[in-house]
């Protein structure tokens, strides 16, 4: 360097000084290039510009254009550790690049500036290493100060530590990659949720576009998940989840992705599955994995698990068709006794869509109130004359004529359709019933069936204490009766508390389908009831069959000892009829009284009916 005229190397770093933003002094020492007079101006500007460039933050080299260092600033040795003695004549390579960035010692001897890449103002970002072993990024920027001569050119770089700006910079990314994966997977079980599930499937479609390929989907659920949760705590359901989840990625590898949409529901997308017999076999693995025992605070639990299957081509279906499709064969599966493989089928899709349009229709009759209340007289062994009627509704289907609708609806899915159809059949019951009184001078009672959709109904007790006020019908005449299998002492949302708030008011409650092997006698300890009816099953065989007559006649004579009046259903033959009077049966109902009446053919009914008792 003692060999450069003293004005040259001010005026490349005026060339500095202009990439590092000190436009002033960069503008008099490129103006002055030519200017040799040693003047006291010039001196004073030169000493300025040392000063700047000597205290400046960033490191500054400046290279000739093999890359060896001629010259460096303070603030040069400061970020690396090296003296400017240790640099001097040395190329950067040689001692500043990271063990991982190494390159050859031939590269470095035969390394030169290509002017055609590296132009004044390129940035480059680069991990180096400093004199004592510790990593710092460096950023780099390029000056090229051209002379005309090539091997006169000079490289001038600004040197930044850019450590701190980094680690920030990947904390921020960090951060940005740990949320967008909470906000994709699923926090219990680590696999993916519904939100990056349906992201993932309508990727694959787009894809698949002017490629057409099939797209499988597995949708599982665990049967009686429910169970585990109330039986052992919500932690055991918890690993059970867990289980399910391993056992669905084990099966389904990395061909797919696997995602929780819902409590105990799992659901894998396979892209490009192999075909049916591929898909059946992995379903069949994945519920062979899900059999294997879970070990939770020393018990071992067993789950079981249905599934559904849908093939489908993705280029005519959309990502919501697929899901609803998987839905359906995952239901068909459920009702054909779970733990079992059902596959999507056309007849399936034509069913659900025929169960849609009834339910809509029937929506629209409950909207409207068009729906039809039909009686069965309930009578009276020992006062030989009908005493109260059981009132159900009925809908007009669009093809099926007058069905039960609550038959055709799901205790589960359809909960608040059987509540407001139920409502109907107490409302409209207890205003008909009323009027029979009124015609026959009788102080008929009526008994009207509840489901657990309608106990559960917050506003139960008051629907009834306003309707029969409304209707002026005594509460205590009013017989609420529920299906003995409905009645679990072990489910923490039990119906009891129900029954005995429905209790409270006055009316009378009536356990139905005793004996039909849901419940037991056990129930009747329990539960506040006033009656029992006896299930139908019983009732039928009553003539021929010795077991179910001794079975009766137990029922009756528990009922008794309890306090309770038993009544029968589905009474159809006079001796049926015969043998429950015998036994001491009180109320009987079915075809040997009457089948289900309009009110209208009550009336005709009331006038009409006498039954031959022998």
């Amino acid at each position: 360097m003692s060999d450069w005229p003293i004005l040259d190397l001010f005026y490349w770093l005026g060339v500095v000084t202009i990439l590092l933003g000190v436009g002033y002094f960069g503008g008099l020492w490129m103006g002055r290039r030519p200017v040799r007079e040693n003047t006291s101006e010039l001196m004073r500007e030169r000493a300025i510009l040392k000063l700047v460039v000597e205290h400046a933050h960033e490191g500054l080299l400046i290279h000739d254009i093999y890359g060896r260092i001629e010259w460096s600033n303070p603030a040069y040795s400061r970020i690396t550790g090296y003296s400017p003695e240790e640099v001097l004549g040395r190329r950067p390579q040689e001692f500043i690049l990271t063990p991982e960035n190494q390159i050859s010692d031939e590269e470095i001897a035969n390394f030169k500036y290509d002017l055609t890449k590296f132009k004044t103002g390129l940035d480059e970002l680069i991990l180096n290493q400093r004199k004592n072993g510790e990593y710092f990024w460096n950023q780099l920027t390029f000056a090229v100060v051209e002379a005309d001569d090539v091997e006169n050119t000079k490289i001038i770089l600004i040197c930044r530590d850019v450590t701190n700006q980094v680690e920030h910079l990947q904390e921020l990314e960090d951060a940005r990659t740990k949320l967008k994966h909470q906000a994709e997977h699923d926090d219990l079980t680590g696999v993916a949720n519904r939100a990056r599930m349906s992201t993932y499937l309508q990727d694959q479609i787009n894809e698949s576009k002017g490629n057409p390929r099939d797209i499988g989907i597995v949708h599982f659920d665990l049967d009686h998940f429910k169970d585990v949760n109330d039986a052992h705590g919500h932690s055991a359901g918890d690993a059970v989840l867990r289980h399910a989840a391993s056992a669905l990625k084990a099966t389904v590898g990395g061909d797919g992705l696997v995602a929780r949409i819902g409590g105990d529901e799992f659901l894998a997308i396979l892209p490009d599955p192999a075909g049916p017999k591929q898909m059946e076999a992995l379903a069949q693995n994945i519920l062979g994995e899900l059999a294997k025992p879970v070990k939770v605070d020393g018990h071992r639990l067993r789950v079981g698990g249905s599934v559904g299957l849908v093939l489908g081509d993705s280029s005519k279906l959309s990502a919501s068709e697929l899901i609803n499709r998987a839905d359906l064969a995952l239901y068909a599966a459920k009702r054909t006794g779970r733990s079992q493989v059902s596959w999507y089928t056309d007849t399936l899709g034509a069913a659900h869509r025929y169960r849609r349009m009834s339910l809509a229709q029937l929506d629209q009759d409950l909207e409207t109130g068009d729906l039809r209340l039909l009686m069965q007289p309930l009578y009276c062994l020992q006062r030989r004359q009908v005493v109260g009627y059981e009132v159900t509704p009925r809908w007009l289907h669009p093809s099926e004529g007058l069905v039960d609708p609550v038959k055709l609806l799901s205790s589960h899915e359809d909960v608040q359709r059987i509540a407001e159809i139920e409502r109907f059949a107490l409302e409209q019951g207890l205003s008909e019933v009323k009027r029979l009184r009124e015609f026959s001078n009788i102080p008929f009672f009526m008994s009207v069936n509840l489901t657990a959709a309608s106990l559960k109904d917050l506003e139960l007790t008051e629907t009834i204490r306003t309707v029969s006020e409304n209707v002026e019908f005594s509460k205590s005449d009013i017989v609420v009766s529920i299906d003995e299998k409905l009645i679990r002492f072990d489910e923490p949302d039990g119906l009891l508390g129900a029954m005995e708030k429905v209790s409270g008011l006055g009316c009378q409650i009536s356990l139905d389908q005793f004996g039909g092997g849901h419940g037991g006698a056990g129930q009747l300890i329990h539960v506040d009831a006033d009656s029992l009816k006896i299930c139908p099953g019983l009732i039928e065989k009553l003539e021929t069959g010795e077991n179910e007559r001794k079975l009766v006649a137990s029922i009756i004579r528990l009922a008794g000892e309890f306090g309770l009046e038993a009544s029968a259903r589905g009474v159809d033959r006079p001796g049926q009829v015969k043998i429950l009077k015998e036994l001491g049966c009180t109320i009987i109902q079915g075809e040997a009284v009457s089948g289900l009446l309009t009110p209208r053919e009550a009336e005709a009914h009331i006038r009409d009916f006498e039954m031959e008792l022998q």
